[in-house]
Parts: C-alpha cells; sequence; structure tokens
C-alpha cells in the first residue's frame, strides 16, 4: 500500500488554511485509494476521521 501522509503533519490545534490544504489533499489521497480497493470502509473512515479531527 502507498503511504499515506508522508509530508510534514500539521500542528493538531490551530490549523492554518496550509495546513487545511494539506489534510484534504490526505483524505483525496485517501479516497483513491479506497475507490481502488486498496483500503477497506473502515480504514478509509478511521484515517479521514483522525484527519478531519487536526482542523
Amino acid at each position: 500500500m502507498a503511504p499515506v501522509g508522508t509530508g510534514p503533519a500539521p500542528a493538531a490545534a490551530g490549523a492554518t488554511g496550509a495546513d487545511t490544504t494539506w489534510i484534504f489533499e490526505q483524505i483525496e489521497r485517501l479516497g483513491a485509494l479506497h475507490a481502488k480497493g486498496l483500503l477497506t470502509d473502515e480504514e478509509f473512515s478511521e484515517k479521514k476521521a483522525e484527519l478531519l479531527d487536526r482542523i
């Protein structure tokens, strides 16, 4: 499986516009992996929730 979120992780609290952009890009990458069947529904939902919690 391709690594997701290999770039610099944004701060957990007070995400800036750039951090928010990075988070949404990661969610899009996860979505693509999920659509290809490389992530289960559970894996996708779990990681997406983690990323959204950073906003």
